[in-house]
């Protein structure tokens, strides 16, 4: 009983029709001229469709089959204007410019013919541009020299920096080595470690000469006391024997006492 009333259990309730949904993907490939016509973009399209429907497998099948048809027309006229507005070098701007208008043509070319049979249909589009082999080609040229270019600039770039950090470190070697004699003997042997022997022996050579000139030099100036200047003749004869010493390894002796020719030392407190 329900508000009163029998029910009436003799009429069956009506049985709805079973929905069923399909998916498929179709790809193709197909040419279209890039801007001026002199090339042409190459477009891979993957059409995925989208069928749902109260019809049996095989019909939804046919209907999609019939449906890829036409959208393979829809998209092949959609991208031609479309890619003509991009150079044949320009893949890359072209695609997803091209996708979107083909998805915008597909999905009006679905909602203007309806299905008969109330089939609901649904498609996205994607789509890939390629540049002609011809143009890749040039391309592959072009970005060669361009690396090579920036390669050069690179490697110009760190030799300047090499060059830099070489500079701060033979700047050190020769403020540190240049006042010391021994130096180039000591470059000598760190080069040549075979020719030490030999070096020493230069060295011991290049000494010796050297010493014989300043006593030469020494020699020279005592001759030719008369001539000088008391005190010019205590100043060269100083200025040799020092330098005299400094070659022979010899320490200098200790100044004499003090002359009444020096100066007296101030007072303190003056």
């Amino acid at each position: 009983m329900f508000g009163g009333e029998p029910l009436d259990t003799r009429t069956p309730a009506p049985l709805l029709p079973v929905t069923s949904t399909t998916r498929r993907t179709k790809n193709f490939t197909f040419p279209t001229p890039a801007k001026g016509d002199a090339y042409d973009f190459t477009l891979e399209v993957d059409l995925c469709l989208c069928a749902t429907g109260t019809l049996r497998d095989e019909a939804l099948d046919t209907k999609i089959d019939a449906r890829f048809a036409d959208l393979r027309t829809v998209t092949r006229n959609a991208a031609r204007w479309k890619a003509r507005e991009f150079p044949p070098f320009r893949p890359g701007a072209a695609e997803p410019a091209i996708t979107a208008v083909v998805q915008a043509a597909v999905d009006r070319a679905l909602t203007d013919s309806p299905d008969e049979d109330g089939v609901v249909f649904d498609c996205s589009a994607t789509v890939r541009v390629q540049m002609d082999s011809a143009i890749r080609e040039l391309q592959r040229r072009s970005v060669a020299e361009q690396v090579q270019f920036e390669a050069r600039y690179e490697l110009s770039e760190q030799a300047a920096q090499r060059l830099g950090e070489l500079r701060e470190v033979w700047t050190a070697f020769i403020a540190a080595g240049l006042p010391r004699w021994e130096t180039p003997y000591a470059v000598l042997m760190a080069q040549q470690p075979a020719q030490t022997a030999t070096t020493l022996f230069k060295m011991r050579e290049d000494r010796q000469e050297e010493a014989r000139g300043l006593v030469d030099t020494v020699v020279q100036v005592a001759s030719g006391h008369e001539r000088m200047d008391l005190l010019e003749f205590a100043l060269a004869s100083d200025s040799a024997l020092s330098k005299t010493y400094e070659l022979l390894g010899i320490a200098e002796p200790e100044p004499g006492p003090q002359s009444r020719f020096d100066e007296p030392e101030e007072a303190n407190g003056s």
